[in-house]
């Protein structure tokens, strides 16, 4: 799998349009996650394969809310993820960890 194009996608989504575009997966979760962290100044999150993203969403959103790093369209796109059927998996795990260290 190419991790890179989530990172692409992620940052498109966030920066070319009025408004933050929805992230469509998990990965792209994972990814817009990994970049809020490191903007945020905050330690990469622990993921665990089987976690529920929705779970991983309100976690990451409790911590990412008390901050001001992330960019407000970053934000909104986290906030904005919806699917309610996706768990954790290895490839989540490696685009958290390429976008947390993309920043």
């Amino acid at each position: 799998m190419v991790y890179e194009l989530y990172l692409e996608s992620v940052k498109i989504k966030v920066t070319r349009f009025e408004q933050a575009s929805r992230l469509i997966n998990a990965r792209e979760l994972a990814c817009a996650v990994g970049m809020a962290f490191c903007q945020a100044g905050l330690p990469m999150p622990e993921l665990e394969p089987g976690t529920d993203a929705e779970e991983f969403q309100k976690e990451s959103l409790a911590v990412l809310e008390k901050t001001s790093g992330p960019g407000e369209k970053l934000m909104d796109a986290i906030r904005g993820y919806s699917r309610r059927d996706e768990k954790a998996d290895e490839d989540m795990i490696a685009v958290l960890k390429l976008a947390y260290e993309d920043g």
